[in-house]
């Protein structure tokens, strides 16, 4: 099924991308996905995330200044905001009871080097 999936990626993907949109993210019932240009994807499964972040920097707007961090106890994947599936990534991520969507809005709007914690299995998204 993933070969499939990243077969439709490449047929539909628009031409004159910028260079953040090579990157991808995409989600299933069991895990989430990423994959930069020229690595193999990388996987978490949804019930082993433990913090969603976005980290931002002070080297904005001619590279890229927000990342997106998901970590399980073991690894963290991430992906920068302009990643091709980031969109449908974030209103799937949105659906999770008590993400904080007001320090999303601070994260989206930062121009420092600092990082948000949108949801966190122990509470300190709050």
């Amino acid at each position: 099924m993933l070969k499939k999936f990243l077969l439709f990626f490449k047929k539909s993907e628009p031409q004159n991308k910028g260079p953040y949109e090579a990157v991808k993210v995409w989600f299933e019932d069991q895990q989430v996905w990423v994959q930069w240009p020229s690595k193999e994807p990388e996987s978490i499964k949804w019930d082993a995330i433990i913090r969603i972040a976005i980290e931002t920097n002070d080297q904005g707007p001619f590279v890229e200044d927000v990342y997106w961090l998901l970590a399980s106890k073991e690894k963290v994947i991430s992906y920068p905001s302009e990643a091709t599936g980031t969109e449908e990534m974030l209103k799937r991520l949105q659906e999770i009871p008590t993400f904080n969507n007001e320090r999303l809005i601070d994260a989206m709007t930062c121009t420092d080097n600092q990082t948000f914690i949108l949801w966190d299995h122990e509470g300190r998204h709050k």
